[in-house]
């Protein structure tokens, strides 16, 4: 019990603590797994125990296991504050910056005091939770991350000049930290070495839609056709720790297919099939797949594959006449909508 006296007339607990000071002192602890690797003994997991509040971070759990524990563990870490982009790595299976994840928060989130740590997927590990990052860099630097302005402003007879409309378009897409958290969740990346990835992606639009720039043309070269690549699962929407949205500026980039001279066969294709999806729903407000796919593809490849429809009990769907839906036109008032 704390003690009593009075004061002025009135009860008075003495060294009592301040709610706000018991609420940031709540501690608990926390068991880490945390997905060991190295060349020579392979990979294993090892627990790791210790005590947290509700500040903690991640990166300073890390921090306390190498420093007061384990001085063999290896990961990367810098800033602390979600700006280096260094920490990347799979937190419960989610890809996600560790110093931006509370450890506390994450117990409950999981209802769960055990936390695992595992380097993040598609790269090479190096050693622990550290990854070899060079293919990443490879892809940004295929991009041309930079401003490539005219020769009258590097003479300095002229200066650059941006639009607040411009900036505000380009500012949220220059937010990137290469942290590289969407590439290794990218269906896209793993299959298709074609495609650049959705941080180039960002990187190399925020440049493409620059007024100032003045290569537009080398640009759209580079990425239009592996825009036509994504599949839009939203992946790297949902991983992005800048909420840069990876994805809207690979549907912008391919909004720039119409003013390409020489399209490459991926950008032609991709353009029949987002053009016979929109057709099918505007005539039936339904997605008629057996359309879509003789459409995008052609006879011959439709005949080819009539195999492996009739194997899966897809076949029966294309006999069957479809009746349009009710309401059709406010689906046609929707896609309009859309469009602009």
């Amino acid at each position: 019990m704390p003690e009593v006296k009075q004061v002025e007339g009135k009860n008075v607990e003495v060294n009592s603590q301040p709610k706000s000071s018991a609420i940031r002192n709540e501690e608990k602890e926390i068991v880490v797994k945390i997905k060991r690797f190295s060349p020579d003994k392979g990979e294993w997991w090892q627990e790791y125990k210790l005590k947290v509040d509700r500040f903690t971070q991640m990166t300073e759990v890390l921090r306390r296991i190498k420093t007061e524990q384990d001085p063999s563990l290896s990961y990367r870490a810098a800033c602390h504050m979600a700006v280096c982009g260094s920490c990347g790595m799979k937190i419960n299976g989610a890809p996600r910056l560790a110093c931006k994840t509370l450890a506390i928060e994450l117990t409950k989130e999981y209802n769960s005091n055990e936390i695992t740590l595992e380097p993040m997927d598609l790269y090479p590990r190096v050693k622990d939770l550290v990854v070899d990052l060079d293919d990443f860099y490879e892809r940004m630097y295929k991009v041309k991350p930079r401003l490539y302005p005219s020769e009258e402003i590097l003479e300095g007879k002229a200066e650059h000049r941006l639009v607040p409309e411009d900036q505000r378009e380009l500012w949220k897409f220059a937010q990137c930290i290469w942290c590289g958290l969407c590439v290794s969740s990218c269906p896209s990346v793993r299959n298709d070495a074609e495609f650049l990835g959705p941080a180039a992606h960002a990187k190399g639009y925020r440049f493409l839609a620059d007024p100032r720039d003045t290569i537009t043309e080398e640009r759209m070269k580079i990425l239009v056709d592996s825009s036509w690549r994504c599949t839009y699962c939203y992946q790297c929407f949902n991983v992005c720790p800048r909420d840069i949205e990876p994805v809207t500026t690979i549907k912008k980039t391919r909004a720039w297919s119409s003013k390409m001279k020489d399209k490459t066969k991926v950008i032609e294709t991709g353009e029949k099939h987002i053009n016979a999806i929109a057709d099918t729903i505007r005539k039936s407000g339904k997605l008629l797949e057996a359309e879509v796919y003789l459409r995008t593809y052609g006879l011959v490849q439709a005949m080819s594959d009539m195999l492996y429809m009739l194997k899966s009990g897809r076949m029966k769907y294309t006999l069957i006449k479809e009746v349009p839906v009710k309401d059709l036109n406010d689906i046609e008032k929707v896609m309009k909508g859309d469009e602009q």
